[in-house]
């Protein structure tokens, strides 16, 4: 029986074989509470951000797809170079800088050709 309420209610001859079996419960209870960690964080999604969907040829390579197309063509008939200038407009998405782009690089070619061609 107990003395006081401190003391415990069973009284253990402290031994290696108590010892040993306590550690070997302890460890198994630390090992289970380690599985059980692990199998409730892999349950858990985790938050990925949202990102755009990368697609699958990136600018350049369109606007080389769109040369490759197109400068044959232009060649043929200068038409083309306005289809050109308008693709890649669409591909670059900003309409006044590729305004700008076709102003500076095709547009003084396209006018040698209209002209050539009204004499």
């Amino acid at each position: 029986m107990r003395r006081t309420i401190l003391e415990p209610q069973h009284r253990f001859n402290a031994s290696t074989e108590m010892e040993a079996a306590v550690a070997t419960r302890l460890l198994k209870f630390q090992l289970v509470l380690i599985l059980l960690i692990l199998v409730t964080q892999s349950g858990r999604r985790k938050k990925t951000t949202h990102r755009k969907r990368k697609s699958i040829y990136s600018k350049s390579e369109k606007n080389a797809i769109i040369d490759s197309l197109a400068h044959p063509l232009a060649d043929e008939h200068w038409s083309f170079v306005i289809v050109d200038g308008v693709l890649h407009a669409v591909n670059e998405e900003d309409p006044i800088q590729s305004l700008f782009k076709f102003l500076k690089y095709n547009a003084p070619e396209l006018l040698k050709r209209i002209i050539k061609e009204m004499h």
